[in-house]
């Protein structure tokens, strides 16, 4: 038998060159324009439904779309498609089990008769009637009866965004407030925990805060930081120590992420460059309760500001002192 082409770029308006992105949002548009539900006892919009949700199917999958634009070629080529005078194709274009709306689903909508073209059915088999599957627009639910009533449910969906956060706010753990577009164009804002001692490109999940109850997820991106160096859990910084605490010993202030100073006691004699190591002050360990790394403290031995006559004389006697 045979059949009649479905140029499927043009059903969805789209280019051949068209995206993914571009394709799914062509599909939405045209699929809530169309659909039965709110075009009641319109076989015109009924048909149209049937013909974008195929055309979805198709150029929503990688694979299929692959197999598709061959035979298109093939089509413009010849002016005519493997398999069009009938009978089984040999196309390679495969006996595929992925559908844009669940058997049930369709079922309610079209009274269980395939709404796929016989093209389709000739080229890439639906497999109607066999299996359930996920819909990339929505399971689409009808209830017919005296009363037929819309009941739509969306296919869950992932979502994940980049969240920028400061070595400070890792340090003690912090929250964002998120503001979440949804294909509707509606938004929603939300609240996130971002949890102390979490690594830079780490993968946050926010259970069921996605897309119809799919999963949010937040990929960390960690700002750096002018005083302090992060290696996992051990972080380093520089401190200016006087000249005299350095000699002769002394207490001196660390800063910590969050604001605050601990004091230090050097020991006199202190080198320059050496580190001092603050056990338990450095970054916490995702995971295991209050376990810190450690905070080091390199010193950094300032020089006295510019020496008046007496200094220098004295700085002479101390220095002729040590021969």
């Amino acid at each position: 038998m045979a059949v009649d082409y479905k140029d499927y770029y043009k059903v969805l308006g789209v280019s051949k060159g068209a995206d993914k992105d571009a394709i799914r949002k062509a599909f939405r548009k045209l699929a809530r324009q169309y659909h039965p539900d709110l075009n009641p006892n319109n076989k015109e919009a009924e048909e149209k439904f049937k013909e974008i949700n195929e055309a979805y199917e198709v150029l929503a999958d990688p694979e299929k779309r692959k197999k598709y634009d061959e035979l298109s070629d093939y089509y413009q080529q010849y002016g005519t498609w493997p398999g069009a005078g009938g009978g089984a194709s040999n196309f390679s274009g495969g006996n595929y089990r992925y559908r844009t709306v669940s058997e049930e689903d369709l079922s309610d909508l079209f009274g269980g008769q395939s709404p796929f073209s016989d093209f389709f059915e000739t080229f890439f088999h639906s497999g109607f009637g066999s299996q359930k599957s996920g819909s990339p627009f929505g399971n689409v639910r009808s209830q017919r009866g005296a009363q037929r009533g819309r009941v739509a449910q969306t296919q869950s969906q992932d979502v994940e965004t980049e969240v920028e956060v400061t070595l400070a706010e890792v340090y003690q753990g912090t929250t964002r407030t998120l503001q979440l577009a949804a294909p509707d164009g509606s938004t929603r804002r939300l609240e996130v925990k971002i949890p102390a001692g979490v690594n830079e490109g780490g993968r946050i999940r926010i259970a069921k805060q996605g897309l119809n109850g799919g999963d949010l997820y937040l990929n960390i991106r960690l700002r750096p930081d002018a005083q302090f160096v992060r290696e996992g859990a051990t972080l380093r910084t520089v401190i200016d120590v006087p000249l005299k605490n350095a000699i002769l010993g002394g207490e001196v202030q660390v800063p910590t992420p969050d604001g605050k100073r601990l004091l230090l006691r050097i020991p006199e004699g202190t080198a320059n460059g050496q580190s001092f190591r603050l056990r338990g002050k450095g970054m916490p360990r995702m995971g295991k309760g209050d376990e810190r790394g450690d905070l080091y403290a390199e010193v950094h031995i300032q020089l006295p500001p510019k020496l008046n006559e007496e200094q220098k004389r004295l700085f002479q006697a101390f220095a002729d002192s040590l021969h």
